[in-house]
């Protein structure tokens, strides 16, 4: 831990969070954020929020970054013949009011089949939050798309052969009130095999977090820190 006080550090690593109002009690602090680094120290993935009162959570970093993690026992399994395997589930069973969760989509493509990504005229496949006040997706995460030369039509697109995995980190407003909240979301995509293309798609998903609030109790007053000690 590095005291920081005046935020010099913060603000020579252009960290400091400008949202606050000036004078504020959380006026100074940095933006709340993690970074994944190897061991030759360089890094991999970082994590951050616009608020003070948002954190992402260590089994959502486990499974966005490494897919592994808990992976709550919510999942939904679904066999689209003769496109793909599905298997759709959240990074946690149980949140808390400005935790940050990943919503994942593995798709498993049947043999010869390609799923399209972004960047062609076909319906790229995206993982969209449904309207709810409460959640704020962030972008999705996809990986590097293979280029397909479709000769008969002299065209190069994006896309993506055998195992696919997407990622959605979603944040739960730190304002919500309640002990559950339902997340539901729409996947959009379009697959062709060697000789068809199926007509763009969409399906539902939804799963119920169980929402748990933040323990407000303070310490004892005899070990909080004192004003000059």
């Amino acid at each position: 831990m590095i005291a920081d006080p005046e935020s010099e550090i913060i603000e020579a690593f252009d960290l400091r969070n400008p949202n606050p109002e000036p004078g504020s009690r959380v006026d100074g602090m940095a933006y709340p954020g993690s970074y994944i680094v190897d061991a030759n120290g360089v890094v991999q993935e970082k994590f951050f929020a616009e608020s003070h009162r948002q954190r992402v959570t260590s089994d959502t970093v486990l499974m966005s970054v490494y897919g592994v993690g808990k992976a709550g026992g919510q999942k939904l399994e679904a066999d689209v013949p003769p496109q793909f395997k599905l298997l759709a589930y959240p990074s946690e069973e149980e949140i808390s009011p400005g935790n940050s969760f990943a919503l994942m989509a593995e798709f498993d493509m049947y043999d010869k089949v390609h799923l399209y990504g972004e960047g062609s005229d076909y319906t790229a496949v995206s993982l969209v939050l449904d309207d709810n006040p409460m959640l704020q997706a962030k972008e999705q995460k996809l990986p590097e798309p293979e280029i397909l030369y479709l000769e008969v039509i002299d065209e190069s697109v994006p896309v993506y052969h055998g195992k696919v995995n997407i990622v959605r980190e979603v944040t739960l407003s730190p304002a919500f009130r309640g002990d559950s909240i339902e997340v539901s979301a729409t996947l959009e995509y379009q697959t062709c095999d060697d000789e068809y293309c199926f007509q763009p798609s969409s399906m539902p998903i939804t799963f119920n977090l169980k929402v748990t609030g933040h323990d407000r109790e303070r310490a004892p007053e005899e070990v909080r820190h004192q004003e000059g000690g």
